[in-house]
């Protein structure tokens, strides 16, 4: 059982690792295969460049603004204090998740990297490196992927170590990789690396994109060897099911196939689950339904945008909530050729906003749209560009859309030089709270929160970190 008066069990954590958190700017820990393959964006708000035809997006024809150099402040990390963070998950509790790296202090001598939890009334739980695993004999070495659902349990993809039944210390230099659930009824695994395809000659060889609801219904993309492939899987109790793997006809009758790049949303409470793919001949956005496959978004085939057929979807993953709605970014092309964000509820796929539409009361026009979330009364949360590459994070409501934060506007109770420049992977609740990773223009970074309260740090690099007894 993972809680906040676990005794400690040390382990070695690699000075690479640690290292790399501290190595300046924004340097990142991504925790999505929804952010693999997308070019940097400048912050240059000039005009952007015409859509092509490519699932990734173009080249800026613009010259590309240097990025601001980090202060001395921002480099100067000691012992005890964030250094660097991962996507944040919220859950509909108001509970947010991260994993956050650090430099081991004297009372934490041998740890840098932990998943923090923090409770909307202050308080922390902690899933830490060296905390026991799924049994005795072994300990967490490190995470890389996470997911909270509205229960408060956690589930990691990580590696872990095998202890030597002497004195606890690390048997070898040896560690194997796994998708961990952390409840209060204790520590799980669910898939293990090496472990068996269903009903395949294959073997695990990597994971990605855990998620899980309430049910415990679990989701993941993995990669397996001889034959090699990759694939969608979800797990009910002992049962795992391959939805959808390379080489598969995308439906009966079909001869497109879906290729190994899988950008999947998070499982909702129906277990459905949405991604993007490329298959031959394109891609696509598909969702996992108690029926089958169903392909709501084709490349080649007609969208919501009058007389304009889908051109791509950017390697952007898509979002679904409990209803089974999709929200997805999708390039059209046609005489106004441009990028769009798209809804698909029980009737035919909805426009929501598009390149050109103009952002609330100011001069400023969508150019490009990224990382949507939607929640369960349908507002949906994104990451939009304008004036070219300029980035802001809106939130679509019945009422419209309105901005929850700008480029180059200053950070809530920041100091002057604290201005947001870019931001990554929001995520959304059903009581609207929104939780984000952000860049600063002084090259510093943190994470932040906008709910009733309205916006602000929820924590920083530098920050201290809570006691963890």
């Amino acid at each position: 059982m993972w809680n906040t008066q676990r005794n400690l069990v040390r382990v070695a954590v690699l000075a690479l690792v640690v290292t790399a958190a501290f190595s300046g700017g924004g340097a990142f820990e991504a925790q999505s295969q929804s952010t693999q393959g997308q070019r940097p964006q400048p912050s240059s708000p000039e005009a952007a460049p015409k859509t092509t035809g490519a699932d990734e997006d173009p080249l800026p024809l613009t010259k590309r603004e240097k990025p601001a150099a980090p202060t001395s402040a921002t480099l100067e990390i000691k012992p005890g204090e964030f250094a660097n963070f991962g996507f944040p998950v919220i859950n509909n509790k108001g509970e947010v998740a991260f994993l956050g790296r650090f430099l081991p202090s004297s009372a934490q001598p041998e740890v840098g990297q932990a998943i923090f939890v923090k409770s909307p009334d202050g308080g922390w739980r902690f899933l830490r490196v060296g905390d026991k695993a799924a049994d005795e004999k072994t300990t967490f070495a490190s995470f890389t992927h996470l997911a909270i659902n509205n229960n408060g349990d956690l589930l990691v993809s990580a590696s872990v170590r095998s202890l030597a039944e002497a004195g606890g210390a690390a048997a070898d230099g040896s560690s194997e990789s796994g998708i961990f659930s952390a409840t209060a009824k204790g520590i799980k695994l669910h898939a293990l690396l090496g472990g068996e395809v269903p009903r395949m000659p294959s073997r695990f060889s990597g994971f990605s994109n855990p998620s899980f609801n309430s049910k415990g219904q679990i989701a993941f993309i993995a990669s397996y060897a001889d034959p090699d492939g990759r694939g969608l899987f979800i797990v009910e109790g002992d049962q795992m099911t391959l939805v959808a793997r390379s080489g598969q006809k995308i439906a009966p009758g079909e001869t497109a196939v879906f290729s190994e790049h899988y950008y999947p949303s998070k499982i909702n409470e129906r277990g459905e689950i949405a991604w993007f793919s490329r298959i031959s001949g394109g891609g696509g956005i598909f969702v996992k339904r108690a029926a089958g496959i169903e392909a709501i978004a084709i490349q080649g085939k007609p969208s919501p945008v009058p007389g304009a057929n889908y051109l791509g979807f950017g390697q952007i993953a898509p979002s679904i909530n409990d209803k089974g709605e999709v929200a997805f970014v999708g390039f059209y092309d046609g005489p106004d050729a441009g990028r769009a964000l798209f809804v698909k509820g029980d009737g035919p796929v909805k426009l929501v906003a598009k390149t050109g539409d103009r952002i609330g009361d100011t001069t400023y026009t969508f150019s490009h749209f990224n990382s949507p979330a939607i929640n369960n009364r349908g507002e949906i949360v994104f990451i939009g560009s304008y004036g070219g590459f300029t980035r802001g994070l809106f939130l679509k409501t019945e009422k419209g859309i309105e901005i929850i934060a700008l480029y180059e506007q200053q950070v809530p109770g920041g100091a002057k030089e604290e201005q947001f420049n870019h931001f990554f992977q929001p995520s959304l609740n059903d009581r609207g709270e929104v939780v984000f990773l952000a860049q600063l223009k002084n090259g510093n970074v943190g994470l932040f929160i906008r709910d009733a309260k309205g916006l602000r740090p929820l924590v920083k690099r530098g920050d201290k970190l809570p006691e963890m007894k």
